[in-house]
Parts: C-alpha cells; sequence; structure tokens
C-alpha cells in the first residue's frame, strides 16, 4: 500500500507540472487556425498556471513556446482591425512586446534559442502597433499618452536584450519630442530634440513607386529603396531634404517657451552658424532681438535678411517701423516704399502699411511744428515761421492719399479716421473733414 500511495501521489505531482503544456499546445493549435479568442483564452489560463511556479518546474522548451506565443498572440490582438479582436486587451501590445522580450532574455541564457530569429522578426509589427497608438492618442489630443506610446516604442526597439538587432530609432524619438511640447512636457520635448541631433538625425525620407501598381511607397532605410529599383520592384526615387534645420528650429521654440534664455540663445546661434542660409532660423534671431528691444541687432539682422530675401515685402516693413520709432523719418520712407512695391494689395498687412506710411508725414510735420514753436517775431523767424508751416502744410497733403487708402480698406478704423480727419483739418478740407467727423461719432 505504501509503494502504491507514493505512485499515486508521483503521478499527481507530475499531472500538476504538466498542466502549462497542453494549455500552450492548445493556445499554438488555435492561434494556427486564427481563432484568436480561444487563443487567448488558453494562453491566458496558461499564464495563470506559470505564474503559480517556480520557472524552475517548467520545462525550458515550454517556457520559451509560451513566451513566443504569448507574444503573437497579443501581437495578433493589438495590430488587428476587427474591434471585436482588438477589444480582447486594452494593453495587447504592451503584454506582446513584454513577452517577447521575456523570450530573448529568457532564451539567451540557453544553449538553443528555438524563437529568437522568429521573435526578432516580430520586432517591426510591435513597433508599428505602438505607432499607430500613438497616433490614434494624438487625433483625439490626448498628447501625454501619444508622447508615451511613442517613448514605449523606442525604448522598445533599443533595448540591449535584443543585442546586435537593437536600434535607436530616431523618427520615434522625433515624433515623440513633438508630442511631448504638446502636452506641456517641454523638458522631455527638449531633450528628445536635442539627442535627435547629437545622434545626427535628419528626416530624410525615402520614396518611390512600386512598378506593379503605381502605388507610393515610403522606406526607412535608403539602401531598401535602392534594392528594391536595382530589382525593378520599385521606380522613381524622391529622397526628401534634410530636417535639421527644422529639427532647430523645433529646439529652439522649445526651450523659448520653457523660458531658458541661456540654451535658447545658445542653440539659436549653433543653429544659425550651421544653416546661415535658413530663413526660418533667420526669423527667430530676428524676433529674439526684437522681443529684448534690441533694435541695433534687429537691424544688423534685417540687413542680412533683406539681402538674402529681397523681393520679401516684410523684412523692410519691420526695418521701417524700427527707423520709424527711433526718429528716422526719411530712412524709414524709404523702407516703407520699398515694402509697398513689394505687396500684395490683397495682404491683410497692406491697410497697417499703409498707414504707417502716411504716419511718417505726419511725424514729419509734428517735427517741423515744434521748431515754428521756437520762433520769435523777429523778421527772420517769420519767414522761417512761414516756410515752416508751408512745408507742414504740404506734409499734411502727402499724408492723406495713404490715409484715405487705408480708410478704404478698413473703414471702421478709429485710429485711421482721426489720423485723415487730422490731415483734413490742417489743409483745409473741411467739407471731407465734417463728413469723417459724422462717421466717426456713428461708430
Amino acid at each position: 500500500m505504501k509503494k502504491l500511495l507514493f505512485a499515486v501521489l508521483t503521478f499527481a505531482t507530475l499531472s500538476v507540472q504538466a498542466q502549462e503544456a497542453p494549455k500552450v499546445t492548445s493556445a499554438i493549435i488555435a492561434l494556427r487556425g486564427n481563432e484568436i479568442v480561444e487563443a487567448k483564452g488558453f494562453i491566458d489560463e496558461a499564464t495563470t498556471i506559470i505564474e503559480s511556479k517556480n520557472p524552475a518546474e517548467i520545462k525550458e522548451k515550454i517556457l520559451a513556446k509560451y513566451y513566443y506565443n504569448k507574444a503573437l498572440i497579443y501581437l495578433q490582438i493589438a495590430g488587428s482591425p476587427d474591434e471585436n479582436i482588438s477589444g480582447l486587451a486594452d494593453n495587447a501590445n504592451e503584454i506582446a512586446a513584454d513577452n517577447l522580450l521575456k523570450l530573448v532574455s529568457f532564451e539567451s541564457t540557453q544553449k538553443k534559442q528555438r524563437f529568437t530569429e522568429e521573435a526578432l522578426g516580430q520586432i517591426p509589427s510591435i513597433v508599428q502597433n505602438y505607432g499607430a497608438i500613438a497616433q490614434f492618442y494624438y487625433d483625439n489630443e490626448d498628447f501625454q499618452a501619444s508622447y508615451e506610446a511613442y517613448m514605449a516604442a523606442f525604448d522598445f526597439m533599443k533595448n540591449d536584450i535584443f543585442g546586435s538587432a537593437a536600434r535607436i530609432d530616431t523618427s520615434l524619438l522625433f515624433n515623440a519630442s513633438i508630442v511631448a511640447g504638446n502636452a506641456g512636457n517641454l523638458e522631455e520635448s527638449a531633450n528628445g530634440f536635442s539627442t535627435c541631433l547629437d545622434l545626427g538625425y535628419k528626416g530624410i525620407t525615402f520614396e518611390a513607386t512600386y512598378t506593379a501598381n503605381g502605388s507610393k511607397v515610403r522606406y526607412l532605410r535608403k539602401a531598401d529603396m535602392e534594392r528594391d529599383i536595382s530589382l525593378g520592384i520599385a521606380s522613381d526615387p524622391i529622397i526628401g531634404e534634410d530636417q535639421t534645420p527644422k529639427i532647430y528650429v523645433s529646439l529652439v521654440d522649445t526651450y523659448k517657451r520653457a523660458g531658458d534664455t541661456l540654451k535658447f540663445e545658445s542653440t539659436l546661434q549653433e543653429a544659425r552658424s550651421r544653416f546661415p542660409e535658413n530663413k526660418t532660423l533667420l526669423d527667430l534671431e530676428l524676433q529674439a532681438y526684437l522681443d529684448n528691444k534690441d533694435f541695433e541687432g534687429a537691424l544688423s539682422v534685417l540687413d542680412e535678411a533683406i539681402a538674402k530675401n529681397p523681393g520679401n515685402f516684410l523684412y523692410h516693413y519691420v526695418k521701417g517701423n524700427i527707423l520709424q520709432n527711433s526718429g528716422e523719418p526719411d530712412l524709414a520712407l524709404v523702407e516703407y516704399n520699398s515694402a509697398l512695391d513689394l505687396i500684395d494689395p490683397e495682404n491683410k498687412s497692406y491697410s497697417d502699411l499703409v498707414f504707417n506710411t502716411g504716419a511718417i508725414f505726419i511725424d514729419k510735420a509734428i517735427a517741423l511744428g515744434k521748431k515754428m514753436n521756437t520762433l520769435g517775431m523777429s523778421s527772420r523767424d517769420q519767414k522761417l515761421f512761414a516756410k515752416y508751416k508751408k512745408e507742414r502744410t504740404s506734409l499734411f497733403e502727402e499724408s492723406i492719399p495713404y490715409f484715405e487708402k487705408a480708410y478704404e480698406l478698413s473703414p471702421a478704423d478709429r485710429d485711421i479716421i482721426l489720423a485723415l480727419m487730422q490731415s483734413y483739418r490742417e489743409t483745409s478740407k473741411t467739407e471731407e473733414f465734417l463728413k469723417l467727423k459724422e462717421t466717426l461719432e456713428a461708430l
């Protein structure tokens, strides 16, 4: 009886130890038959059994099968377009990634790697799912969740467990940096952009056309595109531009938003020295001078900007505005006239530009009025007074066409109406003055 009892207990123990094996096998069979619901049920049961045991109690082959096939099953769930399948687990892709890592880590300690090679081939699918998750959250303006999904993909790809198969995907980090900024995580955003630059990320795209159906395809690597072209699979390659300046722009803007003046200025200087022809970086430097009211610095950048972009009215306009406010009306008028020659009359800035040009003449008239107030009653002074008065009236007359044009474009603008009324009054255009006065009172 003792021997029989021992045999029964031994059988019972072996039976408990072997319970995970049939569950894993059943999950594999269901997966091969594309019966994902059943496969998940079996693999989850296997999980319950395995987690209740010491790993040393489980056969190496069974544990490897379990990790690999659990990763495959949850990968199918995560990537399924069928909501009934994808809804089986909210964190399916995370579970797939976790089990893939566990498999590769486990088999790295074994004499035989049964599934590692196949598992490494699933890395792109998991990363693609993370990308879809990140895009979903981005489209729904949950930028923090989108950032976390991008970073999960980035960290997964570069995991040291993958050995030589590990990759640092800077495009993922770049996207993560963008959405981190949208989420208000400025430190993470800046660190990401900075790392992209340090790693030499250029954001260059590689695109070609499939010869079979004419559809466009985008490649991660230039070598992959060139391979398909050499095989006749694709044609008409298109290589995008270096995006490094845009990365600098993003980093500089992030430092500005974060209020980190030192890094903002040093990074902008670095970017401008590397890409002196880039207009966006030039504009950022100009705006920095304007924000700091360093008009001397702004004028030096404006001269560079005008030389490099002679057809851009805005640089002339801004330069004219600085000169006008600096008490240089004649120089300002030159810039405003250059801007007027270049601007499209349909541009929303046209009204302001025309008004400011007219205001130049008012400024000069006011300056003459101050001179007139200093004159005495001597014959010489009275002659100067008459001369200045005539010049002053002439200046008001010159302003009228500009103010009338501005009024035509912006008839409800009180500043324009008041300026035009002043010019009418000073030039004795009483009828026009009174009519405009009625208009002003009716506003």
